[in-house]
């Protein structure tokens, strides 16, 4: 309520003077954060540009969206449309051939996969909107991985299901149903089989290590298998030439190891794996070379990826 300074009547909202005694009145205001106008106290938006005042202001965020969105509602949709082809395009470039682009977008709408896609849009755009509109900025970098996630998940399921003959490299279906995998609740073993998929690889695995010959698991240990005593092995991957154990694989429950012909062994732990990059004929892991064979090279590099950032069970727990 606002009263006349000379006779404390009741001021008429928006008067310049008071009814009763004539007194001039200088009315409160207060300062739009948008305009930098001045608005009647009592205002519930800005006389000048309609800014809310009742609504939170946005502060400006340090943080740079890897997918940038204005938020607008009216066609937010399209906007998440534009990315995915962004990251098809990237995903096709990275792990395929950059030159069949054009063919995987004129799949794309050949195929059922697009009315799919649609669907799937509109909730992704839905979600994203709803994060914006509760929490502001503060909710870019969870939007980023909301849509990180969804696109990877959709990018495996088009490229796998309805691209099979441009990949290059047969990826195996099995790979879909870890979109949300977590650590510590998923059966890390039946991970690795389900995305390098040994059966339909050339190269020779070792999955009982008291079978091997104590010759070729000596050299193994030897040369680069050095794993903890109470660690895991999943398997090992013989690349030597001359099957002698001096190169190859094997993967734990804590880490991956290999070694290169002329280069020293490596060891990454899952979570301390960060640049993981499929080039054309091999790949690299921290900025460290492997190869073992177009196909290894491109279901380990995207089985490497879905590890970044585990741990074992009982470290996770601790």
């Amino acid at each position: 309520m606002n009263l006349c300074p000379n006779c404390a009547a009741e001021i008429i909202p928006g008067a310049k003077f008071c009814h009763r005694c004539g007194e001039g009145i200088v009315e409160k205001t207060k300062t739009c954060p948008t305009c930098r106008e001045d608005s009647p106290l009592a205002s519930v938006f800005c006389h000048h540009c309609g800014h809310h005042f009742g609504k939170k202001t946005r502060q400006p965020s340090a943080y740079e969206p890897a997918y940038p969105l204005d938020f607008d509602a009216d066609d937010l949709t399209d906007q998440v449309k534009t990315l995915f082809f962004g990251q098809l395009r990237r995903r096709v470039a990275e792990e395929h051939d950059a030159a069949k682009y054009s063919d995987y977008v004129e799949r794309f709408y050949d195929s059922r996969f697009r009315e799919i896609y649609n669907l799937r849009a509109g909730q992704i755009a839905e979600d994203a909107l709803l994060q914006w509109e509760r929490f502001g900025t503060e909710a870019l970098q969870d939007i980023d991985r909301r849509l990180e996630t969804a696109f990877e998940g959709l990018l495996d399921y088009f490229i796998i299901q309805f691209c099979p003959d441009l990949n290059g490299v047969l990826l195996p279906p099995a790979i879909l149903k870890y979109e949300k995998v977590q650590p510590g609740k998923t059966d890390l073993g039946q991970l690795i089989r389900d995305f390098l998929d040994f059966d339909r690889e050339d190269e020779l695995f070792y999955f009982d290590f008291i079978a091997m010959p104590p010759e070729l698991m000596a050299n193994i240990c030897k040369n680069f298998l050095f794993a903890e005593r109470k660690e895991r092995v999943w398997f090992i991957c013989d690349l030597s030439l001359k099957g002698n154990g001096k190169e190859g694989f094997a993967m734990t429950d804590r880490a991956i190891y290999w070694r290169a012909p002329f280069d020293k062994p490596r060891r990454v732990l899952y979570n301390e794996l960060k640049d993981i990059k499929k080039e054309k004929k091999w790949m690299t892991v921290n900025g460290h070379f492997f190869n073992a064979n177009p196909s290894l090279n491109l279901k380990l590099c995207k089985l490497l990826k879905k590890l970044r950032g585990w741990r074992p069970v009982a470290a996770a727990v601790s």
